[in-house]
This record gives structure tokens, C-alpha cells and sequence, in this order.
């Protein structure tokens, strides 16, 4: 009899434990900016794919599942313009704003996303990056940044309250 109801009481455990557990206890986005020449920039973003997929159900989206990199490109581009955006100068969104190109194809695994954005600044300019701040409470978006082969590096947190950087 004891025997019988182990088993249940196991199976009950385990499923209660999957449904309170995070697939990852840290929700965050890390990206590499590069200045690859002399106004040319480029961005190397990674985001977790499972985080990605609900912020774009959230946001309106089908559900989806992004391991369908060319049924799904455009959409992504789509989320990453509402949430990415740059400015020239340091006057915020106030400044005029600056155009991205996202290569294509964005790099998939079941773990993360990989983007590549680049662009083009004569001068300073601010990047916001509100991805995914407004779905995770505890969402970082962490930018190490780099001004050439032998320039300086800066490593900027972005929050809910301060989603920008300023890049002189």
C-alpha cells in the first residue's frame, strides 16, 4: 500500500517543483558595441530565447518559436525597433535619431538569440535599449562598450530607470 502511494506523491513532487522553477533564475541581455571604423558601429546582442519569445508574445506577437530563423526575421527586426533605439548627440530622444541595419540571419539556439546591428555616428550619440524591461521586473541589459582596437571600455547597466547610455 505505502508502495502505491510513493510513487504518486514523487510524481506530485516533481511537477510542483517544474512549475514554481524559472527556467533561469536571471533575466538579462548582453551586447558588445564596437566601433569597427571611424563612424561605423556594430552591435553584438544575445538574448535568452525563452525570454525573447514570451516579451514577444506580451508585446502582441503570435506565439512563436524563433528556431524558424527566415519565417521569423521580420518580426524580430520589428520587436528590436520598438525597443532599440539610437540618438545623435547627447540630447536623449530629443537628438535625431539614427537608422539600424540588423544582418540577416539572426543566430538561434535553444538557449539564446545573437544579434548583429550596425550603423553609422559622426560624432556622440544615445542608445536606448528598452528590450525586455517592461516583461521581467529584474530584465538587465548589459553593453560593454569599445572605441577602436586600442580605445577605452565602458560597461553600461541599463535598468527600467535609466535605459540609456551616452556615447561620447
Amino acid at each position: 500500500m505505502i508502495r502505491l502511494f510513493r510513487r504518486p506523491c514523487i510524481l506530485a513532487f516533481l511537477f510542483l517543483g517544474m512549475l514554481s522553477a524559472d527556467r533561469h533564475p536571471l533575466h538579462m541581455s548582453s551586447a558588445t558595441l564596437i566601433q569597427s571604423q571611424k563612424h561605423t558601429w556594430v552591435i553584438q546582442k544575445t538574448i535568452f530565447t525563452d525570454d525573447l519569445e514570451s516579451a514577444m508574445e506580451a508585446q502582441g506577437y503570435e506565439p512563436i518559436r524563433l528556431s524558424d530563423v527566415s519565417k521569423h526575421q521580420v518580426k524580430l527586426e520589428s520587436f528590436l525597433r520598438a525597443s532599440l533605439l539610437l540618438f545623435q548627440g547627447n540630447k536623449g530622444r530629443e537628438g535625431r535619431p539614427i537608422a539600424w541595419i540588423l544582418d540577416a540571419p539572426y543566430q538561434y539556439s535553444p538557449e539564446s538569440i545573437k544579434v548583429t546591428l550596425r550603423f553609422t555616428s559622426r560624432g556622440g550619440f544615445t542608445l536606448f535599449d528598452t528590450s525586455l524591461l517592461a516583461d521581467f521586473p529584474d530584465q538587465k541589459n548589459i553593453y560593454a562598450v569599445r572605441h577602436g582596437s586600442d580605445g577605452w571600455s565602458q560597461h553600461g547597466l541599463i535598468d527600467p530607470d535609466h535605459p540609456s547610455i551616452y556615447i561620447p
